[in-house]
């Protein structure tokens, strides 16, 4: 009977020694925790500081280059909007957008310039041509009222009803790309009142297509044009297409 009570004490024993190493590990547990939330608050802080380093205000706007038509007013309104703003957050894409959006804008490109500069270049629309000889049409097809003494020489003359200038407009930028290839300049695009189309081209030659299919009458010009019209430019008023086939030459007197 001593055996026996002798060999449950030693089990006994080693079961406290294994529970009593157990209890140690919840005392080293919230050691972990807290080296842990210094950590994480040490990396917050050199991150909060960082970024407001880098993140400094702008104060200053710089246009790269010289702008004959686009109003300065507007431009400075758009320079108000960029002051004070952070130099990380501020949303380029859109100030671009709003660029974009002014009269003779044609596109804009921006850049930081760390730690307080943005800066913008802006390129313009050209002046394309006359407007029924009191306004001026730009390469976005918008009408704007002009010094007439400020104007260019060789403006292409657009005519049509008062209103319509945006399909005169998209009409003209069809026909010029493909004369353009062939050596051709418009220099006058028409839509008289009762909605015939015609335009004049260099030197002096016009060409009219009427009201209808004036794409398929347009092709038939440029068929003949490569075909024969070269060698006689000299000697031809206009050329008529409409017709449903076929077109009709006038002679220079």
């Amino acid at each position: 009977m001593a055996f026996f009570s002798k060999k449950r004490s030693k089990k006994n024993r080693r079961r406290r020694g294994f529970s009593s190493r157990r209890n140690s590990h919840p005392e080293r547990k919230p050691r972990g925790i807290i080296k842990k939330l210094v950590l994480l608050i040490a990396l917050s802080s050199i991150l909060f500081f960082s970024s407001s380093f880098l993140n400094q205000s702008i104060t200053e706007v710089q246009y790269l280059n010289t702008m004959k038509r686009v109003s300065s007013d507007d431009l400075e309104a758009i320079s108000l909007k960029i002051y004070n703003q952070g130099f990380l957050l501020i949303d380029l894409s859109q100030i671009k957008k709003e660029i974009e959006g002014i009269n003779w804008v044609k596109s804009a490109s921006l850049e930081r310039r760390w730690p307080n500069e943005v800066n913008i270049f802006i390129e313009e629309e050209d002046i394309i041509g006359w407007w029924n000889k009191d306004s001026i049409i730009n390469s976005k097809g918008d009408l704007f009222i002009l010094d007439k003494q400020s104007m260019p020489v060789g403006l292409v003359e657009f005519y049509g009803p008062n209103g319509q200038q945006a399909m005169v407009f998209e009409k003209y930028l069809l026909f010029s790309e493909e004369l353009a290839a062939r050596g051709i300049l418009i220099e006058k695009m028409t839509l008289d009142f009762k909605g015939s189309w015609s335009i004049t081209i260099r030197p002096d030659l016009t060409v009219r297509f009427g009201k209808e299919n004036i794409s398929e009458r347009f092709d038939r010009f440029l068929m003949i044009w490569d075909q024969s019209l070269l060698d006689n430019l000299a000697v031809i008023e206009y050329i008529d297409l409409r017709y449903t086939e076929g077109f009709s030459v006038k002679r220079r007197n």
